[in-house]
């Protein structure tokens, strides 16, 4: 009986063990990645607002010739900087559905992630003070450049670290995560390039930009198979 016993004592898990493994387990769990991830997209859509201004009116300047060329710009690329953010967000949020655990590296990624998505206020702001520079509008595209670039790096990460994914996260999925980032990236790179000859329609590209990616996930979510992850994407 007493050599049953001790049998049964070997077997159980020392209490260090058992430390251990919770420890582990905790330093795994993506919550707190993504409740830091979310705390940070909050505050920057939040502070998106502050680049709107109330005009100071000049000597026989009406307020609404002040709104038109000093406000309106920057409601507009407000607006645009707004949605694109929070595509952004949405983007992330339907990644990290996918994730189980994380580790060192896709820890340290996705800091750098939020290092571009930060700089988005002060973009923000530059476009809108500057509406018709082509450097302005340049440098707000290759920030979102950046940030898709980042989002790729992340995709690329745990599609070749299956570990950290939960079950059934087929190839189709992490494809269609890659895909969308590459074709985001394209689609900068072209208002960036016709920034110089025809600054509106660079504006109207970035405006464009999430008509264009909604369309996109729904068009994929249609065409996949029924049960599959790419259907909950948003």
């Amino acid at each position: 009986m007493s050599q049953k016993s001790a049998r049964q004592r070997s077997l159980e898990p020392a209490p260090d063990q058992e430390q251990a493994q919770e420890l582990l387990e905790r330093s795994r769990d993506p919550a707190r990645v993504m409740a830091l991830t979310d705390g940070v997209f909050a505050i920057i859509m939040t502070l998106l607002v502050l680049s709107i201004q109330v005009p100071k009116l000049a000597a026989g300047e009406t307020l609404k010739t002040a709104f038109l060329l000093d406000v309106w710009p920057t409601v507009v690329v407000f607006v645009i900087s707004f949605v694109l953010t929070g595509l952004y967000w949405v983007a992330h949020r339907d990644m990290f559905n996918l994730v189980r655990g994380v580790d060192r590296g896709l820890v340290w990624l996705n800091v750098l992630y939020m290092l571009p998505v930060a700089l988005v206020p002060a973009a923000a702001a530059l476009l809108g003070a500057y509406s018709h520079d082509a450097l302005a509008i340049r440098i707000y595209g290759l920030l979102f450049v950046l940030i898709a670039l980042m989002r790729l790096a992340l995709w690329y990460y745990i599609g070749t670290r299956r570990h950290l994914l939960i079950e059934h996260v087929s190839p189709r999925t992490l494809w269609t995560g890659i895909f969308t980032s590459i074709a985001l990236i394209l689609v900068y790179l072209i208002a960036i390039l016709v920034a110089g000859v025809a600054p509106y329609l660079s504006l109207g590209i970035y405006a464009g930009v999430p008509v264009l990616y909604f369309i996109g996930i729904t068009f994929l979510r249609r065409l996949a198979p029924k049960g599959s992850l790419e259907r909950d994407f948003t």
